[in-house]
């Protein structure tokens, strides 16, 4: 349910401590900013520390990223579910990392979140991708990685799709297709948590399972299935009638051969006109994009 974490705190180490740590110096217009990183290893998880003397409003900061399934579980396949085992098993094996001070990871204020679940779809996993690549979400730049995922992008948010044997190098995940939010600025967080100074103990179950339904419900996909032409042809037809039917199916066929653009050229009118047509066939209740497999694609669904 979470992956990777980034979280902050208000506290400098020790000069002794940073002696083991990298000075890095960067110039800022006619100043130098000053941070220092250390990497230690902790389990199977790289725990990447950093550290500013002073951030924007003059105080000392500490932040800490790393995967916390790989951390706690030792792989990041693993859906982790018990938050508070997962921040008491951290704290142990934080009091055995050196050269860091006393740190306490439920105190930790959320700058970086990722909420995930493992969708088990077995050999379909390449089918969902090449399907998923053809859809829009809304106000988001697609980005498709062939037979590897398909990325959802906004400045700070992204939403992904992909094979996590191939991501994770490991059999055990064998026909996941995992579905992961990654928020990258505190203030997503605080609106997601309605909490000014949130932590991971203010992010429950049935938060992240609704996060995970909204993008799904964004893409159309949640609990639609992913048509073939046949039935894709079927539902517009009974929906609609013949005529505007095969004009929705015609829309379709075009739509995952071509880009929006493209389509809103060759229409010569507002491009709101292409939107509400699409909207039609999703309103027929599918997604819009095809598969080529002999059967529509499961619904994607999420039970936590």
């Amino acid at each position: 349910m979470i992956d990777t974490i980034r979280v902050k705190f208000p506290i400098s180490p020790t000069d002794f401590q940073l002696e083991a740590w990298t000075r890095i110096t960067s110039r800022i217009g006619q100043g130098e900013k000053v941070r220092y990183i250390y990497n230690p290893v902790s389990g199977s998880a790289v725990l990447r520390f950093t550290y500013f003397p002073e951030d924007y409003n003059g105080f000392p900061m500490l932040t800490l990223e790393t995967s916390l399934p790989k951390w706690v579980y030792g792989n990041n396949y693993q859906m982790l579910g018990n938050i508070e085992e997962a921040i008491k098993i951290a704290n142990e094996r934080l009091a055995k990392v050196r050269d860091i001070p006393v740190l306490d990871l439920a105190e930790g204020i959320l700058i970086r979140l990722d909420m995930c679940y493992n969708h088990q779809v077995g050999d379909a996993v390449d089918d969902y991708i090449k399907a998923l690549g053809n859809l829009d979400y809304p106000h988001r730049r697609t980005k498709s990685h062939r037979y590897e995922g398909v990325e959802y992008r906004a400045k700070h948010k992204v939403t992904k799709f992909y094979n996590k044997e191939h991501e994770s190098g490991s059999i055990e995940a064998r026909g996941i297709l995992r579905q992961e939010i990654t928020m990258l600025k505190g203030k997503d967080i605080q609106k997601l948590t309605s909490i000014k100074r949130p932590t991971l103990l203010d992010v429950p179950v049935w938060m992240i399972e609704q996060s995970l339904k909204d993008d799904l419900q964004s893409l159309g996909l949640l609990n639609n299935s992913i048509a073939n032409r046949s039935t894709a042809l079927k539902m517009l037809c009974e929906t609609y009638g013949e005529d505007a039917g095969f004009y929705y199916f015609g829309l379709l066929i075009t739509k995952e051969t071509k880009p929006k653009k493209h389509i809103k050229a060759l229409m010569n009118k507002h491009p709101r006109s292409l939107d509400r047509k699409l909207k039609k066939i999703r309103d027929a209740g599918m997604p819009v994009t095809l598969t080529d497999r002999e059967e529509p694609l499961p619904p994607l669904t999420i039970q936590l």
